[in-house]
């Protein structure tokens, strides 16, 4: 538990200090002020202003930041890794564990406290045309999105040696997928169908039966992409 703990915290001030949280937070509040600015002497709505800024700003470069941390939780230590492990000072559960809680902690933390601001500050200034239940699930939908985005990146992390391979590998496969899917008419299984939905989700006009798919089936692939993460490095020849 102690190394758990250590690794925890050893992973979570690095990933506040790194390079990708120093561009990725500012790259979020800028847009986020200058939309609120606007809203409110424009009174833009807020579903819409809400959406677009999902849309155009957080989703393209949560996705991009995301990837990269997460595909570099194992990946980009690898040398660290077998020193520790090797040396008996910490498991390979321990390890992937902290790793894993990190990674989504972080993820979380970030979109959070971006969002709920933002969100607040939109309702009470810009047109309101939203709905309290709506605008929970649309938020909570997005946040199951970078959870399910990141878990993959774990994923990937332990199975691609080069960081570089497992970030493009998690970009494209989320968004050919989501395309894909959506093309098929299944847009609770689809990232971009989500997205693109979320302004008649924030008014509350997204049927209760389709949010409730997107949040029951985007924990399950998250659930699914954590477990292959731990057997993988747990088998993983280091």
């Amino acid at each position: 538990m102690q190394a758990f703990l250590a690794i925890l915290r050893y992973d979570l001030l690095q990933l506040s200090r790194s390079w990708v949280a120093r561009i990725w937070i500012p790259l979020l509040v800028i847009p986020a002020l200058f939309l609120i600015a606007v809203a409110a002497n424009e009174r833009e709505l807020a579903s819409e202003t809400m959406a677009a800024y999902v849309a155009a700003v957080l989703a393209p470069l949560s996705a991009l930041a995301v990837a990269v941390i997460a595909s570099s939780a194992v990946s980009g230590e690898a040398g660290i890794i077998v020193d520790s492990i090797l040396s008996r000072s910490v498991t390979r559960t321990e390890y992937i564990s902290a790793k894993i809680i990190a990674r989504l902690g972080f993820t979380l933390g970030v979109y959070l406290l971006v969002m709920i601001p933002f969100t607040y500050l939109i309702i009470r200034y810009a047109a309101a045309d939203t709905s309290l239940p709506g605008v929970i699930a649309g938020v909570l939908m997005v946040a199951l999105l970078l959870t399910f985005l990141a878990a993959f990146g774990l994923t990937m992390s332990t199975l691609v040696s080069n960081v570089l391979v497992g970030v493009l590998a998690v970009l494209l496969v989320i968004v050919l997928s989501g395309v894909a899917l959506q093309f098929l008419g299944l847009s609770w299984m689809s990232t971009t169908a989500v997205i693109e939905e979320l302004p008649q989700t924030f008014r509350g006009d997204t049927s209760p039966w389709d949010i409730a798919r997107v949040i029951l089936v985007f924990p399950a692939l998250t659930a699914a992409a954590l477990f292959a993460s731990v057997w993988v490095f747990r088998h993983k020849d280091l």
